[in-house]
This record gives C-alpha cells, sequence and structure tokens, in this order.
C-alpha cells in the first residue's frame, strides 16, 4: 500500500471532493481519480461514493481506512522526524492549518525565516477557513494552526501571534475613497463584499457591529467570497466595497493599493493565534517551531 495513496484518500475525504483534493496536492483530478480506484481494488472494497455533482461521500469502511490513514500517515512522519533527531538534524514534516489570512499573508514569512534556519523542514499547508483549521487540529489532520478569531476547544491551547486590522477597503473611484470617515448609514447603502461565515475576517466585523448596538443585513451584501484575494479582486473590479485585513493591503505596493475609510464609532482589531493541542507537541520539530514562532512574532512587533 502506498503512502501517497493514503495522503490523496485523506484529502478527498477532508475536502468531499477530487477535484479540491487534486488541487491541494497539485496533481490531476484523474490522477485523484487512478489512486482512489488502486486503493479500493488493494483493499477489495469501496471507500468512495460519487453521486452527480455531489460532495464524495465516505462509506462505513471507508471511515474505517482513514482512521487508519491517519494514524499511519502520523507515524511515518514522526518515525521520519525522529530518525533526523538522532542524527542531531532538525527536520522533517510540519502539518499546517491556517484560516486565509494568517495562511496568505503571515504564516509564509514564518515559514521562510523558519526554513532558512532549519532548511531540513518540509512545510505542509492547508489554507481553509477558521472553523475547518480548527477542526484539522482538533482531529489531529494537522500538527498545528494559525487562525483569525478566538476559537475555543477542549485540549486546545490559543496563543496570540500577532495583530491584525480589518479595513474598509473601496475602488480608486469610489465616492469613498476621498473621505477619511463615513457612517456605518452609509455604508449599507452601497454594495458589500464580504467574506464567508465563519471566517475570522467576518467574525470580527460582526463582533465589533455588535458590541455597537449595529448589525449587519444580509440584503447590504452583495456578494461573499471564499479568500482575501477574492475579495481584494473584487473591489477592484468594482463589484462593491469590503472589509479586509490590512494585511492584504499593505504587502503591495503603495501604487497599487486600495483606498481604505474608517467607520464612525467601530473599530476593526483583531488578533491573529496559533493553535495546538498540547499533547500532541511530543517532537523536537514541534518544540522547536512552537518556540520559533513564538520568538519570531515577539521581533515582528517589535520592528
Amino acid at each position: 500500500m502506498r503512502l501517497a495513496y493514503l495522503r490523496t484518500f485523506v484529502e478527498v475525504a477532508q475536502r468531499k471532493s477530487f477535484s479540491a483534493a487534486a488541487q491541494a496536492l497539485g496533481i490531476s483530478q484523474p490522477a485523484v481519480s487512478q489512486q482512489m480506484r488502486r486503493l479500493e481494488e488493494e483493499l477489495g472494497v469501496r471507500l468512495l461514493l460519487r453521486e452527480g455533482r455531489g460532495p464524495v461521500v465516505l462509506t462505513e469502511s471507508g471511515k474505517v481506512v482513514l482512521d487508519f490513514a491517519r494514524s499511519t500517515l502520523a507515524a511515518y512522519d514522526a518515525l521520519r522526524t525522529e530518525l533526523r533527531r538522532l542524527e542531531g538534524e532538525i527536520a522533517g514534516i510540519l502539518r499546517l492549518a491556517a484560516s486565509t489570512t494568517p495562511g496568505e499573508y503571515l504564516v509564509p514569512q514564518l515559514l521562510a525565516a523558519f526554513r532558512g534556519q532549519y532548511p531540513g523542514v518540509e512545510a505542509q499547508v492547508t489554507v481553509s477557513d477558521t472553523a475547518d483549521a480548527v477542526q484539522r487540529v482538533r482531529s489531529g489532520a494537522c500538527d498545528l494552526g494559525f487562525i483569525g478569531a478566538p476559537v475555543e476547544g477542549p485540549g486546545l491551547i490559543l496563543e496570540r501571534l500577532a495583530a491584525d486590522e480589518i479595513v474598509l477597503a473601496v475602488y480608486p473611484e469610489h465616492p469613498f475613497a476621498g473621505r477619511k470617515r463615513v457612517s456605518w448609514e452609509e455604508v449599507l447603502a452601497q454594495p458589500l463584499i464580504m467574506r464567508e461565515e465563519g471566517s475570522g475576517t467576518r467574525r470580527t466585523v460582526e463582533s465589533a457591529l455588535m458590541a455597537q448596538g449595529k448589525t449587519l443585513p444580509r440584503e447590504s451584501i452583495a456578494l461573499t467570497l471564499g479568500s482575501t484575494q477574492a475579495v481584494v479582486q473584487a473591489i477592484r473590479d468594482e463589484l462593491g466595497i469590503g472589509f479586509v485585513s490590512a494585511l492584504a493591503i499593505t504587502r503591495v505596493p503603495p501604487a497599487e493599493r486600495l483606498p481604505t475609510v474608517a467607520i464612525e464609532d467601530l473599530t476593526l482589531t483583531r488578533d491573529l493565534f496559533i493553535i495546538y493541542d498540547e499533547a500532541r507537541i511530543t517532537t523536537h520539530l514541534l518544540r522547536t517551531f512552537v518556540a520559533f514562532a513564538r520568538a519570531w512574532a515577539r521581533e515582528r512587533e517589535t520592528t
């Protein structure tokens, strides 16, 4: 049984889609289908069910194999890490989950710094929304997570890593572009582009509004998108105005940045967190990475 087939099976089971698994793994959808067919032939059971364009569903046998695949892959990754540790090298595989904002704008910088010091480390990062990232850490599918909203869970440790601000971005020709501040009532008169429910950005906006006795009516939302980059592009295309992380605005050259405007009596700040199950931080690699992330974040905030 090939470990690659087990990794592909886990991705298909988690994403409930052959195409999404193929995209995450960087292979073609036919390759995913072929691997799953060969895995089922080797085991002699049906693992996955697909009906039309609906989501992929696990059979009862598939659920058993999923537990086996996760434990086997985790044991194999731990073995590789331990063998390298015995050779005096910090190396191995980091399985990370991240919500969109930290996954797109924070984690890549952190990993670049970490791998600059420990080049023998391979990082596998799954970027989704906050709820999915937390679930991946809770289930053991990923070693650690990076999220943009505080989420509690039994056995999970949540540590603040960095600060972030959510800003209202508009396109350059929008009437708000030349203003410093607008009212919430004025914002509601505009077509709003929002992140999906469950994202850290959306939760931050809704929590801040609730604290001020304000609401976000569904009829004001013109478009809901699944990533910060998609929201930014939709604003550039003048489909509306929207809330995005300040990191998404400041990470582009000044000439290409979208204008931002403050909202009266509304402060949209949040923390970005690292989340993990302390009982699973047992390898030298994971302990080193957590310590490195803390130090890197502290240095980043003081510079």
